[in-house]
């Protein structure tokens, strides 16, 4: 399975607070939207987005290397 997907909703969701909230309620669109495949969304439903849930808004510039990181993480 390629992460390049999830890796760029990652970013993006850790960065982006309006982003991370279309992640969070449309999490079905947005895997429609970037062409995931069925492990994928699964994946991105029920291990990437109850963690994008825990995060602080925002997050701070500064810690969102460890942010991306520590999601990135999931994806092992």
């Amino acid at each position: 399975m390629s992460h390049s997907s999830l890796v760029e909703i990652i970013n993006r969701a850790v960065a982006d607070y309006g982003f991370r909230l279309a992640v969070i309620w449309g999490t079905e669109d947005v895997a429609e939207g970037f062409g995931l495949a069925p492990r994928e969304k699964r994946v991105l439903a029920e291990l990437i987005t109850p963690e994008l849930q825990r995060l602080p808004n925002p997050v701070e510039p500064g810690d969102q290397a460890d942010a991306r990181e520590r999601l990135r993480g999931l994806l092992v």
